[in-house]
């Protein structure tokens, strides 16, 4: 582990944040000692919601988007962090503050060489969603086609190249001040989140993944993609056509419009 003072300052501050908030349980679930963890719990003034997860959940926002992007990937190992935490760490999803729609606007002006006003007939500047990497808009192209955008936040690919080289530090040096993290793998966790990040970070890539499964279940009555509107997405914009739905978690919903959960479970397998 090289000594880096620009990392130390900033392990200082993330122990700093994720103490204030009372959310120094990745850190035990880590390895970190438990002493080391009281300490700092009596040093540090705790504030925020009650349950464990959810003021993780306000501690990561605060830290940045590559930390949320972690949250997400971490919010699937119940069986690491706890089933609780890990269903407080899926808002992380898609409910995080929105970043301001000039932005997007500007982004998808630059990416297509286009303007708003030529792209599309009416884009709707309120986000119907936020993620770590992207928010997506929904609007309306000149034939009344109603369309979903999903845009890339501004400078998230640069701070992720910055944020990966202080995780692949942390983690190398986790194994090596304590050796019983080894068996976690912590290096390797983190390679395998720059991997999956870096495909995210290509919007072209997911439109090319669902322009192949379009193609691959075209005969297919229960399977549907949405279409990719190829003249509208690049490598930080992806617009694809709008579909309205309801979410499988919503049952009473489904129920209400004759829809079975246990056949959309079983259709699902099967196309799986």
């Amino acid at each position: 582990m090289i000594f880096e003072f620009g990392h130390c300052m900033r392990v200082l501050r993330v122990i700093w944040i994720l103490a204030r908030h009372g959310a120094l349980l990745p850190l035990n679930a880590f390895g970190v000692p438990n002493w080391l963890l009281r300490i700092l719990n009596v040093l540090v003034r705790r504030s925020g919601p009650s349950r464990p997860g959810e003021r993780l959940a306000q501690a990561l926002q605060l830290l940045g988007p590559t930390f949320v992007k972690f949250g997400q990937s971490i919010s699937v190992r119940g069986d690491l962090i706890g089933e609780e935490v890990a269903e407080d760490l899926s808002i992380l999803q898609d409910s995080l503050p929105p970043y301001p729609s000039a932005a997007a606007i500007a982004t998808l002006e630059n990416e297509l060489g286009r303007s708003r006003a030529d792209l599309f007939a009416d884009f709707d500047k309120t986000p119907t969603a936020a993620a770590s990497i992207a928010q997506v808009h929904f609007a309306t192209l000149h034939d009344g086609t109603a369309v979903a955008v999903k845009v890339l936040r501004p400078g998230i690919a640069e701070a992720f190249a910055r944020d990966i080289k202080f995780f692949y530090w942390i983690a190398s040096g986790l194994e090596r001040v304590f050796p019983k993290m080894r068996r976690l793998k912590p290096v390797e966790i983190i390679r395998n989140f720059e991997e999956t990040t870096n495909l995210e970070l290509d919007l072209r890539l997911e439109a090319a993944a669902a322009a192949e499964l379009a193609e691959n279940f075209k005969d297919d009555p229960d399977f549907y993609v949405p279409r990719v509107d190829w003249d509208r997405t690049s490598e930080r914009v992806l617009t694809i056509e709008k579909i309205d739905g309801i979410p499988i978690d919503e049952v009473m919903q489904l129920q209400q419009v004759g829809i079975v959960p246990r056949d959309v479970l079983e259709r699902s397998v099967r196309i799986f």
